[in-house]
């Protein structure tokens, strides 16, 4: 009888020609890629600085809103939302500031044009630099007006923006709004001439329904681009935003480590990785920044990531259980890359064991001292896993050198 190889079957997977990561087949099965309607390219729009002061607590100075504009700028991200600057002073501020850096990162800004005067602060935006405008209609009754007014102030609002010649956006928080009135107000920007239309609002979608969204939202827009902006009410955040890159959008918001108001904002991060790896889309932004940008943002705002957070947390590349330890173990030993999800490197990340209660299986201690060049009889990885049994009644876990050390006394 031929012998199965299982190694071969359980290891369906394409790998990245560098060898940064894996993606699974089952992501890439036809009727998968069926459903699909995907831009030609996606440019991420980053919100960190201005949905992130938004969070408690967030207080930037402007300088740390340029250390971090610094480092997405080095990344090649494309976007920054520079925040409310027509009638928000600080944020006005960072965009001249902004300007002055003479970085490549295209400045965003928004304008409210649900408040009187909308205009001048467009062009208050404008004058400090702004490379694109994002005009918000929010739900602000407005004396005298019924429905075609309210259609009236978006067109007029884009035709000035228009008329400047100034790339421009626009945005409701069209996920609370009916249906109908949502769609008159995005066709009426796509008649006037808007560049890109957005979806935005409190993450209260399922991802089917921010699907069926983005796909409304394409048929109206002709050849203008769709923009996703999805919060993580109940953490569909990245979910809702990769359904809406699916149906089409081709400019997605994001924020670093999700920092947001309320529950956030769709992490940076888990958007470029899985664009990235699972969808085989080059951003042109340097992955292996990423954990650094994570970092540099804690600093800043002092809001640490759970350590278990995707990509950046502390503890995603730190193994533990015995099974994962020996597959990490064997592949050193055959001088092979790991066939963890990706190679920690890869985002700025590193790879580190700790054997803990769940590493005293055996197998991995046997594969430790032969790392290390020894072998071990039973009895001697028996006494092994007493020895660190004994000492994980005093510690939670052993990292490799004291487990190396235990292995060589126990060998002599």
């Amino acid at each position: 009888m031929a012998e199965f190889k299982i190694k071969e079957a359980a290891f369906g997977v394409d790998h990245d020609p560098q060898g940064r990561f894996w993606n699974s087949r089952w992501n890439l099965h036809e009727e998968v890629l069926a459903q699909y309607a995907l831009p030609e390219s996606v440019s991420i729009t980053d919100s960190t600085i201005r949905e992130g002061e938004e969070a408690p607590h967030v207080v930037y100075s402007l300088e740390e809103k340029l250390r971090i504009s610094r480092l997405l700028d080095e990344m090649n991200v494309h976007e920054i939302d520079c925040g409310f600057a027509s009638i928000n002073q600080g944020h006005l501020d960072f965009l001249k500031a902004l300007k002055k850096e003479g970085l490549r990162i295209k400045k965003s800004a928004i304008a409210r044009i649900d408040l009187p005067d909308y205009k001048n602060g467009i062009d208050h935006i404008l004058e400090a630099g702004a490379d694109i405008v994002l005009c918000a209609l929010y739900p602000t009754p407005i004396p005298g007006y019924d429905w075609s007014d309210y259609c009236q102030r978006v067109s007029d609002a884009i035709g000035h923006c228009k008329n400047l010649g100034v790339s421009t956006s626009f945005w409701i928080t069209c996920t609370r709004w009916d249906e109908r009135y949502a769609l008159d107000l995005y066709r009426a920007a796509i008649d006037a001439g808007a560049d890109r239309i957005k979806t935005a609002g409190g993450g209260v979608l399922t991802v089917p329904a921010y699907k069926r969204l983005v796909g409304l939202l394409k048929r109206i827009a002709g050849d203008a681009e769709v923009g996703v902006h999805a919060h993580n009410n109940y953490g569909t955040a990245t979910a809702c935003t990769l359904a809406g890159v699916e149906a089409g959008a081709s400019n997605v918001e994001t924020s670093v480590n999700g920092l947001a108001d309320g529950a956030g904002l769709a992490a940076f991060e888990e958007v470029v990785m899985a664009l990235t790896v699972m969808y085989g889309m080059d951003l042109g932004i340097k992955l292996e920044r990423i954990t650094a940008l994570s970092r540099l943002v804690q600093e800043i705002t002092g809001i640490e990531v759970q350590p278990y957070k995707p990509l950046v947390g502390r503890s995603v590349f730190l193994e533990t259980p015995d099974t994962h330890i020996e597959g990490i173990l064997r592949a050193r030993i055959k001088g092979e890359k790991t066939r963890d999800f990706i190679e920690p490197g890869a985002i700025g990340q590193k790879m580190t064991i700790l054997f803990g209660p769940s590493a005293l299986g055996g197998k991995s201690i046997e594969l430790k001292a032969q790392e290390m060049g020894l072998a071990l009889n039973g009895k001697q990885v028996q006494a092994v896993i007493d020895a660190m049994r004994t000492r994980l009644h005093m510690v939670d876990s052993l990292d490799e050198d004291e487990v190396g050390k235990i292995i060589r006394e126990i060998s002599e």
